[in-house]
């Protein structure tokens, strides 16, 4: 907790976390509004215009990390910061105006700024920690990122949910809050320490496809660099394939309603966000590059045995929250949700870390918008590939166990590629 309270971190926690919550929020209320509201726009039925969200937001992943890193790199992260969350305050005014006036095209257009917003705030996270953190504060400081982000991601998915709730007056309520939020960011982000760029006459690319590629070529002249790039971007193929099949899984497989399906998506954002805090506290101030094989393990096994956990299939609506988690069914989903999500923040914290440390600093923030590209990317590739399996006549939890499977595949050429991994392992976590 200490942490927390430092000015080199403290300020940065709160400001990438009311990002965070302002981006789910907004993004559930209008989903919410969408969904049960009939909402078309230029005659995209009601639907597909909620698929349609999730793919604005991410556009921007796609478009613009490649700029967002070299912005990073070429200018005071800090200042960046300040500019960021001064650009959410006025879109969030103008997506507050639009939500309470039901102006949906204009929404829309928010959502994809919002994206904007996150691609370029997110190089300058990770790339900033190094600057203002001691090397043995690095696992702690990522972990509470990491546990800040998911956690906000919860709470404003179900904020969203309990304010549009109340009718026309809950669009009032996120209005206000989605400005609130932004301004408590935009204040915090001005207490953020300099943080001076070594590459003030670095040159912007014209072609984002091109950088990207020679920045993983420089990735591979450190080929932990490389693997910790690819292995983050799994993480995220991995979450995505869960997090998307849960209202399925649920209806489908475990009988339960779509409050089962809240249950489920907050005991495994929860738990990523507990997993990624112990973390930094088990490293015990080292890199802690152990933990990416031990929870590389966990996201392997766990899923396999999920695959099973639900036993007999049920018809969709049989179990209300009160009755699924009073069966051991409902017991053992839970548990290997939670278990999964644990082991997959142990995963992911020491691979930030090793692109933070290992990238040279005038390259991180590339580095870092190489990588939100690519986990971008992976996302789409997951969702991809999970419609093409269920559409061949794959289960839900036949996708699940295959995940696991594949799972234990990447994680076996990540330790080949970097028997590092495993000599940390075998040593007790011991610093590189």
């Amino acid at each position: 907790m200490r942490l927390l309270l430092q000015r080199c971190f403290g300020p940065l926690f709160v400001t990438q976390f009311c990002g965070a919550l302002n981006d789910n929020l907004y993004k559930n209320a209008f989903i919410l509004m969408i969904a049960f509201e009939g909402h078309a726009f230029a005659g995209i039925e009601p639907s597909l215009l909620i698929n349609a969200i999730a793919a604005l937001f991410i556009l921007p992943f796609l478009l613009f990390s490649i700029t967002a890193g070299e912005c990073a790199d070429k200018w005071d992260k800090a200042r960046i910061t300040r500019f960021i969350k001064l650009f959410e305050l006025g879109l969030m005014s103008i997506g507050a105006a639009a939500l309470v006036m039901h102006q949906v095209g204009l929404i829309l257009l928010v959502i994809f700024f919002l994206g904007c917003h996150s691609t370029f705030f997110g190089p300058v996270k990770f790339a900033l920690l190094p600057q203002h953190l001691p090397g043995e504060a690095l696992m702690q400081g990522n972990g509470w990122i990491e546990m800040g982000t998911f956690t906000a991601i919860l709470l404003g998915t179900n904020l969203g949910g309990v304010l549009m709730s109340q009718g026309q007056t809950g669009r009032w309520l996120v209005a206000g809050t989605v400005l609130g939020v932004a301004l408590v960011g935009y204040g915090f982000s001005r207490f953020i320490p300099a943080a001076p760029s070594v590459m003030p006459d670095l040159r912007f690319s014209l072609n984002p496809v091109r950088e990207a590629w020679r920045h993983l070529g420089h990735a591979a002249q450190d080929r932990v660099v490389l693997v910790a790039i690819l292995g983050n971007s799994w993480f995220w193929f991995y979450g995505s394939t869960f997090l998307t099949q849960f209202p399925a899984y649920t209806r489908d497989t475990l009988g339960g309603t779509e409050t089962v399906v809240t249950l489920l998506w907050t005991v495994l954002t929860l738990a990523v966000g507990i997993g990624s805090l112990m973390s930094g506290f088990l490293a015990r101030g080292r890199l802690g590059l152990g933990m990416i094989p031990l929870g590389g393990v966990g996201m392997t096994l766990v899923p396999m045995d999920l695959a099973t956990a639900h036993g007999a299939i049920s018809t969709p609506g049989t179990y209300d929250v009160g009755a699924f988690i009073l069966g051991f069914r409902g017991l053992h989903v839970m548990a290997d949700t939670a278990l999964m999500g644990i082991f997959a923040g142990w995963y992911i914290v020491p691979l930030y870390v090793l692109i933070q440390t290992r990238s040279h600093e005038s390259l991180r923030a590339r580095m870092m918008g190489t990588t939100n590209m690519l986990n971008a990317l992976f996302m789409v590739v997951a969702s991809l590939l999970a419609m093409t399996m269920l559409a061949h006549g794959f289960a839900v939890p036949e996708l699940f166990l295959w995940t696991g499977v594949l799972n234990a595949v990447v994680l076996g050429a990540m330790v080949m590629a970097s028997p590092l991994l495993l000599r940390n392992f075998a040593t007790g976590f011991r610093k590189d």
